[in-house]
């Protein structure tokens, strides 16, 4: 039986001296009886997630008897662990913020407590610029509804961490600098430049390419509201595999692209020849099944290395990555990694 943990029972781990903050995602289908990350290489592992309901309330139903073992076993490691409070969908964003907003705050807080949670990472994305329902704009909406978040978590347990995501194309709604008042990070989802469903293949991450938006253009639009320091660099343990018109980079695609976690893409192109693109600097490979071409762009050692040596030029507060266990275990970038962050 795992029973709840009170907020006085549970404070969450202050920061140790590190050389960046690193924070990982860890999505409820990754089982913990077959994936453990590299721990001492973490600073918060954030649980996805919750998602939340138009009426404020939150959905439960991905919290189990493996959300303890894993909040557990960080906590052993002195890692603390948030929960990701979801809502992708646009009317139901606009009815919290219109009007449930305080609602959700209050269940967010109570689950904190509930679950021995350290904090919240508010994953609301492609937000509306003005509200559906009282036509008013969700950049003020989305700002008060950070605030009251902030207060009342902060009073309740001044350690417990909170952040919100933010799309390469930094939403309206978060191109507000008052935000950073009341949130101590932003995680920007430095990836899906190309998506499942894009036209054309091309990089998840792109990074210095001059020909498309890119990681470090969103990163500079970023600090336009943000301090460097509290930008979180999302990064990509996939890619995507899309069946495409040709062997050519920005093929068309025909069809919808298959995730595939990093250490099969990895493999794949070990088998199929690792190819690397000079413009986005990120790997991908290429090959033919029943005679349709299909091309895999995805992230390694080498790519995201690269984007560590960025995040670490431009004072960014340190690396996060979507999705722990896509890397598999003992994967070769938790050495990169090491090399270089330190945690302690």
């Amino acid at each position: 039986m795992n029973p709840s943990i009170s907020s006085e029972n549970s404070t969450a781990f202050p920061i140790l001296p590190v050389t960046k903050l690193m924070y990982g995602f860890w999505p409820n289908w990754i089982s913990p009886d077959s994936y453990q990350p590299n721990w001492n290489c973490l600073n918060y592992v954030c649980y996805f997630s919750l998602d939340a309901n138009s009426n404020g309330t939150l959905n439960t139903d991905d919290i189990g008897t493996e959300y303890y073992t894993i909040r557990d076993a960080a906590h052993a490691h002195k890692v603390n662990v948030p929960l990701a409070v979801t809502c992708f969908d646009q009317d139901t964003q606009d009815e919290i913020l219109a009007y449930h907003g305080n609602e959700l705050v209050i269940n967010i807080a109570q689950k904190l407590q509930d679950l021995g949670a350290d904090g919240v990472c508010i994953d609301f994305e492609d937000v509306r610029d003005t509200n559906s329902l009282i036509h008013s704009s969700n950049t003020i909406l989305m700002q008060n509804f950070i605030m009251a978040l902030h207060d009342s978590l902060k009073n309740i347990n001044r350690n417990y961490h909170i952040s919100f995501c933010v799309l390469g194309n930094v939403e309206k709604v978060y191109q507000n600098s008052a935000l950073s008042k009341y949130t101590d990070a932003v995680f920007f989802m430095g990836y899906e430049y190309h998506w499942s469903t894009s036209p054309e293949t091309g990089a998840i991450s792109p990074y210095n390419d001059p020909n498309q938006l890119d990681v470090d253009d969103s990163v500079g639009t970023l600090k336009k509201y943000y301090p460097a320091d509290k930008i979180i660099l999302g990064l990509p343990f996939y890619g995507y595999d899309w069946p495409c018109s040709s062997g050519e980079p920005a093929a068309r695609t025909k069809g919808e692209g298959a995730i595939v976690y990093m250490n099969s893409a990895i493999a794949n192109a070990d088998m199929y020849g690792r190819l690397w693109d000079s413009t986005s600097h990120t790997p991908w490979y290429k090959y033919q099944s029943q005679n349709v071409w299909h091309q895999c762009w995805y992230d390694d050692e080498e790519s995201l290395g690269l984007k560590f040596d960025y995040l670490i030029s431009a004072q960014l507060a340190g690396p996060g990555f979507w999705a722990l266990g896509y890397e598999g275990t003992d994967a070769m970038i938790w050495n990169v990694i090491k090399q270089k962050f330190s945690r302690r």
